[in-house]
């Protein structure tokens, strides 16, 4: 069963941090809870990144359990950075339940694993193949929601871009590749841009052929998301057409990575991904 979307990462790393220096203190949540004035539940919210902290709440509680000035400045940082508004905000009336959530845990990931079924990895669409996903996709919407859809979609991109990007490692169906979305100019737009971004160190796309038969993959289009934190839990999303699911323990988190292992297995080689989609450019082409 899908899990609700949990705090901001940068929360929950801040939270994590509070725990562990407490619990290295040998400092009770009770204890805690007195230095704050506060109550063994509030700890528990903060620690859990549920709640968020005041500046003057975070140093005392960091110097009430012995942490050096370099710890407690860095602590006041992420705690700064966390109350910055999300990316997405300003686009958030067009932005579908729980997947602000995504957007957040993305900018905070180290690695990015996807498989895409039926369409492009959105981080991974052209203007023109989102515009035409969302004509088909939501044709009730106004010109003007769709025109927002694919602007929020195309800085979600930005991610890709940034100074320290995650690695994205992307698995497409060929039938993802096939199926003519917008126009055959759409797709050969699509499948160039494709080369291009695989061109990038910190990006891999390997397409599953109509050769490798059936597959896992087949079930639906998921993200496996893995944090840089070393006690950080890994996040599988995957969406449908009643909403999003977020899947976060151990168990089903290992039943997605065996899924996407034996994806992988029966996908192209980069090598080989990169000769079949110059190919399929030219088939587009003519």
């Amino acid at each position: 069963m899908a899990n609700t979307p949990e705090p901001t990462r940068l929360r929950l790393a801040l939270g994590r941090r509070m725990r562990f220096l407490r619990e290295q203190a040998n400092v009770t949540a009770k204890q805690a809870a007195a230095v704050i004035d506060g109550s063994v539940p509030k700890i528990s919210r903060i620690e859990t990144g549920k709640s968020a902290l005041k500046r003057i709440e975070i140093e005392a509680l960091l110097r009430a359990y012995g942490a050096s000035e370099e710890t407690i400045t860095h602590a006041l940082a992420l705690m700064e950075e966390a109350k910055k508004p999300d990316w997405w905000e300003d686009e958030a009336a067009v932005v579908p339940v729980g997947l602000g959530q995504l957007f957040n845990s993305e900018s905070s990931a180290k690695t990015l694993r996807t498989v895409s079924s039926t369409i492009v990895f959105g981080m991974l669409q052209t203007e023109s193949y989102a515009r035409a996903i969302f004509d088909a996709h939501c044709p009730d919407d106004s010109e003007d929601v769709k025109a927002r859809r694919v602007r929020l979609r195309m800085r979600r991109q930005d991610l890709l871009s940034r100074e320290s990007p995650p690695r994205l490692i992307a698995i497409i169906d060929e039938a993802a590749l096939r199926r003519e979305v917008g126009s055959r100019a759409v797709m050969r737009e699509q499948i160039e841009h494709l080369i291009e971004m695989d061109r990038r160190p910190t990006v891999t796309i390997k397409v599953i052929p109509f050769g490798a038969g059936a597959h896992r993959g087949q079930i639906g289009s998921f993200i496996w998301l893995e944090f840089p934190e070393d006690d950080a839990t890994d996040v599988i999303y995957s969406d449908n057409p009643s909403g999003n699911s977020y899947f976060r323990k151990p168990d089903e988190v290992a039943a997605f990575v065996s899924t996407f292992t034996s994806i992988d297995k029966l996908s192209l080689a980069p090598a080989d991904t990169r000769r079949f989609l110059r190919a399929l450019t030219m088939e587009y082409t003519t």
